[in-house]
């Protein structure tokens, strides 16, 4: 049993009658733009972190204000940003993987609820708008042109580029954190170490996250 009739058949055994469907539905729709917003925060946090880092090391930025703390010392806000960037970074892929999973059950679920085909046109129209999926559509028609065919190429590299692109940012961070803070105290080792367990949790979890996928995939 794959992964899309694993879903179909909790949705039978879960949601037995049409109103039942139709309030998960709503909920579901509703947690799908919860978890766009979250996402568009969480990379508004990584932009300006990456942009704030070099004008760190510049020190350009004296201090940065969270709420009513204020931090004045520049080698801690230094050591804050690649903590921030990787927690960031962590919650935001994992929010990632979750709304793939509901983009999923949306589409089985109104599929179901409506009685048409999982890949037709009406239900291809009543589910949330994402570019990942507009590009994956326009990639797996059957027939392919020659520019349909350049741009995938294109597209498989660009996307492998932006997921492996923070975790380069994050050791040129964690390099320069090292080399300017010169950790001796257990508080200058802890912010020296958190962003490397942050960053080891998340390519652990990027790893669980394809093992199981592949596995639900046979």
């Amino acid at each position: 049993m794959n992964k899309e009739e694993k879903i179909k058949s909790l949705i039978k055994e879960g949601l037995k009658s049409e109103n039942s469907k139709e309030k998960y539905l709503n909920i579901l729709d509703h947690r799908i733009e919860d978890n766009r917003k979250s996402m568009a925060r969480l990379f508004l946090i990584l932009l300006l972190t990456g942009l704030a880092f070099p004008l760190l090391l510049e020190t350009k930025i004296s201090e940065i204000s969270i709420g009513p703390l204020k931090i004045i010392d520049s080698s801690i806000t230094l050591s804050l940003v690649p903590t921030i960037f990787t927690f960031a970074y962590y919650k935001y892929l994992m929010i990632w993987f979750d709304l793939i999973g509901q983009k999923r059950i949306f589409k089985l679920l109104t599929a179901e609820l409506f009685n048409i085909e999982l890949k037709s046109f009406l239900n291809d129209k009543l589910k949330p708008f994402s570019i990942t999926d507009s590009i994956d559509k326009h990639h797996s028609q059957k027939k392919i042109d020659s520019i349909g065919c350049i741009s995938y190429l294109f597209w498989i590299p660009t996307g492998l580029i932006l997921i492996l692109l923070p975790f380069v940012f994050e050791i040129y961070m964690i390099k320069k954190v090292f080399e300017i803070l010169k950790p001796e105290s257990i508080f200058d080792w802890l912010l020296f170490i958190a962003p490397i367990l942050i960053s080891l949790f998340t390519i652990l979890m990027l790893i669980q996250v394809i093992k199981k996928d592949k596995k639900e995939s046979i």
